[in-house]
């Protein structure tokens, strides 16, 4: 009925599994040879009827596949963006996140938020550097960490 070997065992463990959990229903053991091929008819037909519908799994091709996913590198910049953001100042996150993810002109900031449009530019760059200091914060601390741990389990070698 399929012309793989390894789907008709596949196939047969599945039949012998529905007959084995479907016996105690079986009321004529004369009939257990046609009980038995009406399951394995039934689940070649459900076998056909999956790989029409979904198609035959290709590991090469799911290995090429391209993703959107961000690196988990990304991801971490991006989380690590995300927490020293969120402790900004209303109004500099605002006009930092207009400013440079948005990439919004200054005028629309200064509709958006009001004030004068050198506030505008007073709150990015205050931002900024706020932004600048919380990320040298946190990332310095780690990168002692690394380079401590990398020094410590590097072998000493004398000239």
């Amino acid at each position: 009925m399929v012309w793989d070997r390894h789907v008709a065992e596949d196939l047969m463990s599945e039949t012998v599994l529905q007959a084995y959990e479907a016996f105690p229903r079986l009321r004529d053991e004369a009939a257990f040879a046609s009980f038995l091929l009406t399951i394995a008819h039934r689940v070649v037909k459900r076998h056909r009827w999956r790989r029409r519908l979904f198609g035959e799994y290709n590991e090469e091709a799911a290995l090429n596949q391209p993703h959107s996913d961000p690196l988990p590198d990304e991801q971490t910049d991006a989380a690590l963006l995300r927490d020293a953001l969120t402790r900004l100042p209303a109004s500099q996150r605002e006009a930092v996140v207009l400013a440079d993810v948005l990439d919004m002109p200054y005028e629309e900031i200064r509709r958006i938020q009001g004030g004068t449009l050198s506030g505008v530019k007073t709150r990015v760059r205050r931002g900024r550097a706020a932004l600048a200091r919380l990320l040298t914060d946190d990332v310095a601390p780690a990168l002692e960490e690394d380079v401590a741990e990398l020094v410590s389990n590097s072998p000493i070698v004398l000239p």
